[in-house]
């Protein structure tokens, strides 16, 4: 049986999508289409996605990176759940 993940959203996360709707609206399919992927297999197990883990990134700050395109989807792996906490594009996304 196939493991599967509870994907949950950080508020950081959330204020995102809310500026991603406004300047890219095609990326929210992009986003779907993530979470659905994350759910199944975050550690990229499968080499489906073009998934890294961070050097030197505490949990709580986005340990993975799933890129997306010119976009970068940063978020945790805890226990079950995946927690999403930034979707920026790339040129913002590793700044502090």
């Amino acid at each position: 049986m196939e493991r599967r993940y509870r994907v949950l959203a950080s508020r950081g996360f959330d204020r995102d999508v809310r500026r991603i709707r406004k300047r890219a609206p095609r990326m929210l399919e992009v986003l779907r289409e993530a979470g659905a992927l994350l759910a199944e297999d975050p550690y990229n197990l499968q080499g489906r996605a073009d998934i890294s883990k961070l050097v030197d990134v505490r949990s709580g700050d986005g340990q993975f990176r799933l890129r997306l395109g010119d976009w970068r989807l940063r978020y945790d792996v805890d226990g079950d759940e995946v927690v999403l906490h930034s979707m920026r594009p790339r040129s913002e996304s590793y700044r502090p």
